[in-house]
């Protein structure tokens, strides 16, 4: 509850109907009155409150309090009216105790009409779960929300009929008792928040979207995925242009597909998810490089490569995915998946230039080239490579160079290279062996070698 939606729901005190007139009272039972010393002070102090002169008019009304019995009407209007002034400077911790005072003398026939009673409850319910708002000690949070959902409950009890307003205050309440502890939720406190939304919704034709989101929101904190995703459906039906629905949405399926019970319903989750993105995406929203970014790796997840190619190629030519390694090789990976080796090659070939000093993809392109039979490619790539540096694996590139110069029979530049990669722990020494002995080999033959 806001400050500001405190301030604007005014209570039906004194003030607002007129200083020194008693409410209205059967005509069995005389009207209570005000004794003369107050009244006497009553002109003044309502010149103080019209003129905003707050300061005064509180200690006016304090000295005044300290002279009138406990129980009298004076009492009841003197504490009204100070609760009043509090509210109205935005004061709303120090309401609190004198409009509970106020609340002694409900059972004084006159002192406190009915309606004024009402909102009183519904107030104080405001005032302690604004307290407990900002208290940052749990016991008193905990205490404080307890005080709101019983005056809360005291004005249901008042009010001639549930109302849709009352449904959420009472529903916010229950959720924020049943999270004081994110690590152990209050199962019944967060039931009963529920039970307090679905009540409100059916109380309007048209609900607030609030319901939607507060039910939302314990269908998450209670694990229901699946609860979550139609209530997001219905919000993004309804609130099309909040990109936050959409993103929590597309996050939703993806739980549900990280929790599915096989790769089949896995499967069927990442692609609601996909067509979340995209039914966002065709309304201008979620089109930022992360958001393409799921996109991309949804469309591989699916094993739908062509989709992805095209997305990937698209956002690495115009910006709308970020420039990086990771990118480049899932374009490769995908052209290779759908068994367009030579296109894997052309996205690698261009990697390399646009990204200048990522030795990695210089290996990851010289496998390709080797696979492709272009030996001499993949040993100039591999140079690149360990020029540039940025190697998961260092010592394997050597030993990968060495075997490609063997190959063209640059057996000096093998031998270079085999021993330049014994220098690293991710090599075997086995391979070192057997390439080395290949090289010795090699040279014993009538044809001399080459570098």
């Amino acid at each position: 509850m806001t400050m500001a939606s405190l301030h604007s729901r005014s209570l039906l005190l004194i003030l607002a109907l007129g200083l020194g007139l008693p409410a209205e009272v059967s005509a069995q039972t005389a009207a209570p009155e005000i004794s003369a010393p107050v009244a006497a002070e009553l002109g003044k102090l309502r010149e103080l409150t019209e003129t905003k002169t707050y300061a005064p008019a509180l200690a006016l009304i304090d000295r005044l309090l300290t002279a009138v019995p406990a129980d009298s009407y004076d009492r009841a209007l003197l504490v009204q009216i100070k609760a009043q002034i509090f509210l109205t400077e935005g004061n709303y911790a120090s309401v609190i105790a004198p409009l509970e005072d106020a609340l002694r003398f409900t059972e004084r026939p006159g002192f406190i009409t009915e309606s004024a009673h009402r909102e009183a409850l519904f107030l104080l319910a405001q005032l302690h779960q604004q307290q407990a708002s900002e208290s940052k000690d749990p016991a008193r949070q905990r205490a404080q929300l307890a005080k709101a959902l019983d005056y809360l409950k005291r004005w249901q009890a008042l009010s001639p009929a549930p109302t849709s307003d009352g449904q959420l205050f009472a529903a916010s309440l229950y959720y924020q008792q049943a999270t004081l502890d994110p690590d152990r939720i209050d199962a019944a406190a967060l039931a009963n928040a529920r039970r307090a939304a679905n009540a409100g919704l059916r109380l309007q034709i048209k609900p607030s979207d609030s319901f939607y989101v507060l039910l939302l929101a314990a269908a998450q904190q209670s694990g229901d995925y699946t609860q979550a995703a139609d209530l997001l459906e219905l919000l993004v039906a309804q609130k099309p242009a909040n990109s936050g629905y959409w993103q929590q949405l597309t996050s939703t399926y993806l739980s549900l597909a990280s929790t599915a019970n096989n790769e089949r319903e896995a499967d069927r989750f990442r692609l609601r998810a996909l067509l979340t993105l995209e039914r966002a995406q065709a309304l201008g929203l979620l089109r930022s490089p992360i958001e393409n970014q799921h996109l991309a790796n949804l469309y591989l997840n699916l094993r739908q490569f062509d989709p992805a190619i095209v997305l990937l190629q698209k956002g690495l030519a115009d910006g709308s995915l970020d420039n990086t390694r990771r990118n480049w090789e899932l374009l490769a990976n995908a052209s290779r998946q759908a068994r367009r080796e030579p296109q894997a090659i052309e996205a690698l070939e261009l990697a390399v230039t646009r990204l200048p000093t990522e030795g990695q993809l210089e290996f990851t392109l010289a496998q390709l080239l080797y696979a492709a039979g272009r030996v001499a490619d993949a040993r100039t790539h591999l140079e690149h490579a360990v020029k540039k540096g940025s190697l998961e694996k260092p010592g394997q590139t050597r030993l990968f160079l060495a075997c490609t110069a063997f190959e063209l029979k640059a057996y000096d530049d093998a031998d270079r290279w085999a021993r330049d990669a014994a220098a690293f722990a991710d090599v075997r020494k086995d391979d070192l062996a057997r390439l080395s002995q290949a090289i010795a080999e090699a040279r014993r033959t009538p044809a001399t070698s080459k570098s």
